[in-house]
């Protein structure tokens, strides 16, 4: 109720402000996947501001106007307008049409026949069968009617009405796709063979290349770095970026004195005996991360082929403990399974940094490898939440912090506060536990559970739609949205590649 009134309120501000008409109160169903995608066009073509678009609940409708009933606006939209006048069905339709140049024509001749009668019998037909025709899996049946909802909807429905909502924001979902591409190739330009030099040369950023590796950062945005902070060198790559690696080691002649993987995945693990060699070093890695290294398994092709299948770790080689020593300090190790299991971060309390590895990958992350346990992930996330950061480092390349002796650097550096953006993935991985229970709770395939995880009203599921599918393609299912949804479930208690080897092969 709060948030509505105070939404109402600054759309209120802002046209005593600029002095534009009042807005008219657009009233959907926040869980109905067509009526998303149509909001999403509303808000796409609404640059003025003419419009407030809220979902449907008791709070919303009480703050908009007492004559307001939540059956029928769950059987219809409505719009409310300045005037205090109310639109129901295709007459809020063609009410909204004409406010903007580019659909006016289409709201002047929907008022005319027989255009008019047609988009009203439509209506009619979907008021008729409102809940056998909605998503209703966790549609309108949240709000009203839960039991007959779930009883009368079927999963042709959910599958009919999620797929038009999907056909309605493609055009949408292209243009966020190419968006991104133009984002990715930009910041793929501007790392491509530099190193940053932070902290006064403590912590320094090597931004890792090669042939065939270039096409993930340019199709996925997934950088490849190695780290060194404070004489230990992290996650030093992959086989296929070994020259690039040695060229950026020839340039800036870091000081090394151990080599350390936060964990066993390719593009972490493929260089560590290899650096150790070159500069003496020794190798140190958790238990768990030596057990998967010796032998490594081996990879699907495609990962192979692009990333490179990594060697198995050769002794001798040290166990992480606790803490491990630094040039001038010292850092903490912590275990932080979800990602995989054998996963750990380096923590340094005294410049309060954390090194993630790939334990944070943005806020948002959709595709993940089959090796993901998202439950052990969500505890591993509210133990970071207890330190105190300043300065986050992911294993792909972004930096997240607010502090001012990091310079900016566009595409990498992040401008947040890291607590902030751990916060919301928790958030994040927090609601995808509670869609994917319901589902499974309710007897769901996993592909329809998956679909409810990504509903086309969330911004994100349509944004990132064509990045995350074209990732489903190249990987032949490997890395998908499904996966995600498996990631909530895992029930092999052994340590993975175990699970990593029935995906591989085929298994479910």
């Amino acid at each position: 109720m709060a948030r509505v009134e105070q939404r109402m309120a600054e759309i209120a501000v802002t046209a005593d402000k600029e002095q534009v008409p009042p807005a008219y109160k657009v009233l959907y169903d926040g869980q109905c996947e067509i009526c998303q995608a149509c909001v999403s066009w509303l808000k796409a073509l609404d640059h003025k501001n003419k419009t407030i678009c809220l979902p449907i609940s008791t709070e919303a409708l009480s703050a908009c106007d007492s004559r307001l009933r939540i059956d029928d606006c769950l059987q219809q939209l409505h719009v409310v307008t300045p005037g205090g006048e109310i639109h129901a069905g295709w007459d809020a339709v063609t009410c909204l049409a004409r406010l903007f140049p580019s659909t006016r024509l289409l709201g002047i001749l929907g008022e005319w026949f027989p255009f008019r009668q047609a988009g009203r019998l439509c209506y009619r037909f979907v008021a008729a069968n409102r809940y056998s025709l909605s998503k209703c899996r966790g549609g309108a049946c949240r709000i009203a009617k839960p039991e007959a909802v779930r009883r009368q909807a079927k999963l042709s429905a959910f599958w009919s009405c999620y797929t038009l909502g999907f056909f309605i924001r493609l055009p949408l979902v292209l243009w966020a796709g190419i968006g991104a591409a133009v984002e990715r190739t930009s910041i793929f330009a501007r790392t491509y063979h530099q190193r940053l030099d932070l902290l006064n040369g403590r912590l320094v950023v090597l931004f890792l290349n090669g042939v065939l590796p270039n096409t993930v950062p340019l199709l996925f945005g997934e950088l490849f770095t190695a780290v060194v902070y404070d004489g230990v060198a992290i996650d030093p790559g992959s086989p296929k970026m070994r020259r690039s690696l040695a060229r950026h080691l020839r340039q800036a002649q870091p000081r090394i004195a151990k080599v350390i993987a936060t964990h066993a995945h390719e593009e972490h693990v493929g260089n560590l005996n290899w650096l150790s060699e070159l500069s003496g070093a020794p190798v140190c890695v958790s238990e768990m991360t030596a057990q998967f290294l010796t032998p490594f398994k081996k990879l699907p092709w495609v990962r192979a082929t692009i990333i490179g299948q990594p060697p198995n770790l050769k002794p001798p080689y040290h166990i992480l403990g606790e803490t491990v020593d630094t040039e001038s300090g010292y850092l903490q190790v912590l275990a932080t399974p979800g990602h995989c299991d054998d996963h750990i971060v380096l923590y340094d309390p005294t410049e309060k940094l954390l090194l993630a590895g790939d334990a944070f990958m943005g806020s948002y992350f959709a595709t993940p490898n089959p090796d993901v346990d998202s439950l052990k992930w969500l505890a591993s996330l509210e133990r970071l939440m207890e330190l105190d950061i300043e300065i986050l480092v992911e294993g792909h390349g972004h930096i997240h912090t607010l502090r001012v002796d990091i310079p900016d650097f566009p595409g990498v550096v992040i401008r947040e506060n890291p607590k902030i953006a751990i916060s919301q993935k928790l958030t994040y991985l927090r609601w995808l536990r509670e869609q994917i229970a319901a589902g499974f709770q309710d007897q769901l395939p996993v592909r329809v559970i998956e679909a409810s995880c990504f509903p086309w009203g969330q911004r994100t599921s349509w944004e990132s739609c064509a990045t995350d599918e074209c990732i489903r393609l190249l990987s032949l299912g490997h890395f998908s949205r499904t996966e995600l949804v498996r990631s909530f479930v895992r029930t092999n208690s052994e340590p993975l590649p175990t699970v990593y080897e029935v995906r591989i092969s085929g298994g479910q």
